[in-house]
């Protein structure tokens, strides 16, 4: 079975549960895609593409977002950081359920600083969006490069998280944005939000991989 976030309310009155029946619970779904592509052309046999798991780090951080830690001038919101980064790994995935806290095997998709582990997504866009709001879905894309991902030679990718730009770690604020640590040597140290196992992928530097992650209400 995937994984499927589902949230209701309760209103509870001196510790006593006084909801009734109506309740329309908000389903939150994360769809991964992947596909390469040479010269533009698809690639045959390289679509990914299913449900994610929404991790325990995940549901926090929507219940934190939501939500105010202070009362003031100004006001302190919980958590400022938002999703921003994506990251790949190869060999053994683990499981998909909510308890994952890392990346099996991580990848680096770059060379710098010793090797980058996360990649900066582009401008989330929003697939329902009209002239009277964003809608109710929002979506996360990256396109690696050739030699991006497969930085030396063939890679076979097999999971992938998404990750916020703000590290549980920060001082003297946790999660601040900017604060999360992209680096390789790091990798094992960071919990995504969303994470996804799929068959294997071979990225080759011939390739280039697309790939979105939409997360609709």
């Amino acid at each position: 079975m995937k994984d499927r976030v589902t949230i209701s309310d309760h209103l509870r009155l001196g510790g006593r549960d006084v909801s009734r029946g109506g309740r329309d619970p908000v389903t939150i779904v994360g769809t991964f895609s992947a596909v390469c592509r040479e010269r533009g052309k698809l690639v045959p046999g390289t679509r990914r593409v299913g449900k994610n798991i929404w991790t325990l780090t995940g549901r926090e951080y929507l219940a934190r977002l939501m939500s105010y830690s202070a009362y003031g001038s100004p006001d302190t919101p919980s958590r400022n950081d938002r999703i921003r980064y994506i990251g790949f790994g190869i060999g053994s995935a683990g499981s998909e359920v909510s308890s994952v806290s890392r990346l099996v095997s991580p990848i680096a998709y770059n060379t710098a600083s010793g090797g980058l582990f996360l990649a900066e997504l582009a401008i989330p866009t929003y697939p329902f969006q009209t002239a009277a709001g964003f809608g109710t879905s929002v979506l996360y894309s990256r396109e690696f490069s050739e030699e991006e991902l497969s930085t030396a030679t063939t890679v076979t990718l097999t999971e992938a998280g998404l990750f916020t730009d703000g590290s549980p770690t920060a001082s003297p604020t946790p999660f601040a944005p900017g604060t999360r640590v992209l680096t390789l040597a790091q990798a094992t140290s960071q919990a995504p939000v969303a994470y996804k196992i799929f068959e294997p992928l071979n990225k080759t530097q011939n390739f280039v991989l697309q790939t979105s992650w939409e997360v609709a209400f």
